[in-house]
């Protein structure tokens, strides 16, 4: 790794952003890293485009320099001020088996991780001083292959060790959301984090302006997640073109904020204000209370408390207006209201 250096894009489209946003935020933002590829000459097909495991056994010299990889990465990025979070171990390893999957990516089963995480990239990253204290999440994919991906990783109990939680896609809902649930039930000490999502990736693709069945989707999942004990929720895109872009092999999707730059302009999508009844209204350190709606299914909702404070998100789909009782059986108090069709709204109550 004596030649490791990080590139163009780093210190023109990352670096500045990411410190802008801290700035921003007084530094209280929490980052995370999820690499796609190792890079060509580690791996068996010898580029970063397309999929295939990397060459060798697992935890043979290239596992163990993609490891040392990892740490030059984080001690790069914390040099010019940018101190992580966390990270995954491989962005959606599932599609890594796809041969000729048009952009970047890396093959890894549950085994191989596993064994990966033991032997080489968990206690390469606890002996630095720079990454030792970074959260490493397992899978980081669609629940296609849960939960017997994740337990294959957490029932082994070295592995288990380094692991503090797991990442996980919406793409593919095929899997009920209960196995989040099952999942944490059973390693109720790892965490599970959102850590990817779009909308216009898969069916009308691309930039829907004024979209507001995009918001709801939005809304839907983060309500079903969070009540299934996902502790966050990540958008894939914080900004796009008037395209979807720009995207080197034109996978191009919807975002909260779209650009115009032309016009040296901007649009908030209705996507962004879904998101911000969460991200504005629920603290961080907040405790999801269990939510049980009843009478409709076009009413979602979702609760925390944090501090004595109530903070309910609620989502009407349904076309007509909706009566709603509001029953907080810990302090035997009742809120009644009408609930505007189409729409998402949070209330706030103190105990």
């Amino acid at each position: 790794m004596d030649h490791f250096a990080l590139a163009k894009e780093d210190f023109e489209y990352k670096i500045p952003y990411i410190l802008s946003a801290l700035n921003l935020t007084n530094r209280n933002l929490r980052l995370f890293a999820s690499p796609w590829s190792a890079p060509g000459w580690m791996k068996r097909n010898g580029r970063m485009k397309g999929g295939g495991p990397m060459k060798g056994n697992v935890n043979g010299q290239y596992y163990q320099a993609f490891s040392k990889y990892f740490v030059k990465f984080f001690e790069e990025y914390l040099k010019n001020g940018v101190k992580f979070w966390g990270l995954t171990i491989e962005n959606e390893p599932i599609v890594g088996g796809i041969p000729h999957f048009p952009w970047q990516s890396m093959y890894f089963s549950a085994e191989m991780q596993r064994d990966y995480l033991k032997g080489s990239l968990g206690p390469t990253l606890k002996a630095n001083k720079v990454t030792k204290d970074l959260k490493i999440m397992i899978y980081d994919d669609s629940r296609t292959l849960l939960p017997n991906w994740v337990y294959t990783v957490y029932n082994d109990k070295q592995a288990s060790s380094y692991a503090d939680g797991m990442g996980v896609h919406w793409y593919v809902h095929a899997i009920p959301p209960s196995v989040l649930s099952s999942i944490y039930q059973r390693h109720p000490d790892k965490f599970i984090l959102a850590t990817e999502a779009c909308t216009g990736a898969l069916v009308h693709r691309g930039p829907i302006l004024g979209d507001w069945h995009r918001a709801e989707e939005y809304a839907e999942d983060i309500i079903e997640d969070l009540n299934h004990y996902v502790a966050g929720w990540t958008d894939w895109n914080l900004c796009l073109d008037e395209k979807g872009g720009p995207n080197w092999v034109s996978n191009f999707v919807d975002s909260p904020v779209i650009v115009n730059a032309k016009a040296d302009e901007f649009y908030k999508q209705p996507m962004f204000y879904a998101m911000g009844h969460f991200s504005k209204f629920i603290k961080a350190d907040a405790l999801r209370v269990a939510t049980n709606v009843k009478g409709s299914l076009d009413v979602h909702a979702t609760a925390t408390v944090h501090q004595g404070r109530r903070t309910l998100v609620m989502m009407n789909k349904c076309d007509l207006r909706r009566p709603v009782a509001i029953d907080d059986l810990e302090i035997g108090r009742q809120i009644v209201l009408n609930v505007e069709p189409r729409s998402i709204f949070t209330i706030i109550w103190d105990k």
